[in-house]
């Protein structure tokens, strides 16, 4: 007989990978919707604009699937079995047993609660499976997510600073984890 589960358990994470029209457009509206709330006091409005019209789309996300990239919509299932899209993250797997984290990003509440460390762990879950040694992905120094991302086992590996077009840079880190 198995136990129930406790009531202070997590609720259920689910990690779908993303291969349908209406799952890419399900995380474009997730994109829009946390780049806006998340990234104009970090580096602007006319920035995110941008950035959210170049990157974050249908097309945009069709293109970098097409170059190898994965999607998987991150979903949380709560108490009355209700399923809610709360955030997503592509991966692409590189030469040298590497795999490079792309996009990772969750909606306002879903963190602060141990979201983003079960996310990481499905991350490098995925990697190990595939015997892949490194983990690395880019982050604004301004953001207050190098810090969790240090709790999480990454180091600062590079200073990047890369022209991304339209009169703008992004101003980053590089931050890898061997695995």
């Amino acid at each position: 007989m198995s136990a129930a589960p406790s009531p202070h358990a997590p609720p259920p994470l689910n990690f779908v990978p993303v291969t349908t029209p209406e799952q890419l457009a399900v995380v474009a509206a997730l994109a829009h919707e946390i780049w806006y709330e998340y990234y104009v006091p970090l580096i602007g409005r006319a920035q995110v604009d941008y950035m959210v019209e170049k990157f974050q789309n249908v097309p945009a996300m069709q293109t970098q699937i097409a170059q190898g990239y994965e999607y998987f919509l991150v979903q949380r299932q709560d108490t009355t079995d209700k399923v809610s899209d709360i955030g997503y993250c592509a991966v692409q797997e590189q030469p040298g047993r590497v795999m490079f984290l792309s996009k990772f990003y969750l909606h306002h509440a879903a963190r602060g609660s141990g979201t983003g460390r079960r996310c990481m762990e499905f991350i490098e879950g995925l990697a190990r499976r595939r015997e892949l040694s490194l983990l690395w992905l880019t982050v604004n120094k301004g953001n207050p997510a190098v810090q969790a991302y240090q709790r999480l086992g990454f180091r600062i590996a590079a200073d990047l600073v890369m022209d991304i077009g339209g009169g703008f840079v992004m101003d980053d880190y590089r931050m890898e984890k061997a695995l």
